[in-house]
């Protein structure tokens, strides 16, 4: 007897509880229907984001400019911030004309470091996502699209006092079309 008028106490709560929730598809504020917030135009903001736990660690700001500086070179087609924000074997395998070839019109954003690993060997992995737009002809040849989403292993290399990016893996990257 004790367990069914639980059970029932509990089921009308229950009921109680769901009729004060406003319906499916209907905002707390009134308005109907169920449209997202508005996406920014792709590719977003060209500023680099570093998730919370990215932010805490001691090199954050370091890393943080690095890419920036990576990124902006790119969106700015200028070969030389590139270079310094690249080690310089790979500014030397790359060179400035395949450079400007493989970037000609490509512009990057909604740039994204989600985590950082050690890196064998020393320095770290900063775990990246950006949204890139580019003429399709310039795209990879497999995914020949406008707007791609990338996720890159970027690696992170100590010069001195100055962080720089090594060549990510191919192999290693992900892309999708927006």
């Amino acid at each position: 007897m004790v367990v069914f008028v639980v059970l029932a106490g509990a089921v009308g709560a229950g009921v109680l509880v769901r009729d004060l929730q406003p319906a499916a598809g209907v905002a707390r504020h009134g308005s109907t229907g169920n449209k997202a917030a508005p996406r920014p135009p792709e590719p977003g903001s060209a500023t680099v984001v570093l998730v919370e736990d990215v932010a805490l660690h001691p090199d954050a700001d370091q890393i943080r400019k690095v890419l920036q500086k990576y990124f902006d070179a790119i969106n700015a087609g200028d070969y030389q911030l590139w270079r310094s924000a690249v080690i310089p074997q790979w500014a030397r395998d790359l060179g400035e004309g395949a450079w400007h070839g493989q970037y000609r019109s490509t512009l990057d954003g909604s740039i994204v470091v989600h985590r950082l690993e050690r890196r064998a060997g020393g320095g770290l992995v900063a775990l990246t996502s950006f949204t890139s737009l580019q003429n399709p002809a310039d795209a990879p040849p497999e995914l020949p699209v406008r707007c791609l989403r990338w996720w890159v292993s970027y690696p992170l290399i100590g010069e001195g006092d100055q962080l720089r990016l090594g060549p990510s893996s191919p192999s290693m990257n992900l892309r999708a079309a927006c």
